[in-house]
């Protein structure tokens, strides 16, 4: 499975989802609110903060990023 898929199938799930962009070394987290999804990112061993959506980082995790456990987004 892709990422777009594996994306798009938990999206329709509900389910928080975790990427890592490898270029930037960053990973994201998406949050489902009533809203829709909320996006956030990390580099390795910082704080979660808020990231746009549309923002690069974000589009290159989607699209070949290391799809992540809740386990291993925490730890990095």
């Amino acid at each position: 499975m892709n990422n777009t898929d594996y994306i798009y199938e938990n999206f329709q799930k509900g389910n928080e989802i975790y990427i890592m962009d490898d270029i930037e070394e960053v990973a994201i987290r998406y949050s489902y609110s009533k809203d829709g999804y909320k996006t956030f990112a990390k580099f390795k061993g910082g704080r979660e903060y808020k990231i746009d959506e549309t923002s690069n980082i974000v589009t290159r995790a989607d699209m070949g990023g290391t799809i992540l456990t809740k386990e291993q987004y925490k730890k990095f």
